[in-house]
């Protein structure tokens, strides 16, 4: 992912105080190893420099929720949880995240 993917949502906080960062998903790429960019690119870190993502959630079990043969049926698929000081949202097409 370069800068130009993350953008803020807005010139201004949420009226929580929050600042959210949206990127597009590389469709190439597992939901787990878009996390881990996403977080990675806002930080201005290398995605070795961030915790451990298995420490907060399943990587498997987040790829396999976004995993096409394993959508067959089911409606759109949106997934929350906290990483590094963020409420981490993924989509099928996006991963957001919300400052805590």
């Amino acid at each position: 992912m370069n800068p130009s993917q993350v953008t803020p949502r807005g010139a201004a906080p949420n009226a929580d105080g929050s600042t959210v960062y949206r990127t597009r998903r590389d469709p190439d790429a597992s939901a787990t190893v878009s996390v881990v960019r996403a977080v990675a690119e806002v930080e201005d870190v290398t995605p070795g420099d961030l915790p451990v993502l298995g420490d907060v959630i399943d990587p498997e079990a987040l790829d396999g929720v976004f995993e096409g043969d394993q959508r067959v049926g089911r409606s759109t698929a949106r997934l929350s949880f906290d990483y590094c000081g963020y409420t981490v949202t993924v989509t099928d097409d996006v991963v957001a995240l919300d400052v805590r």
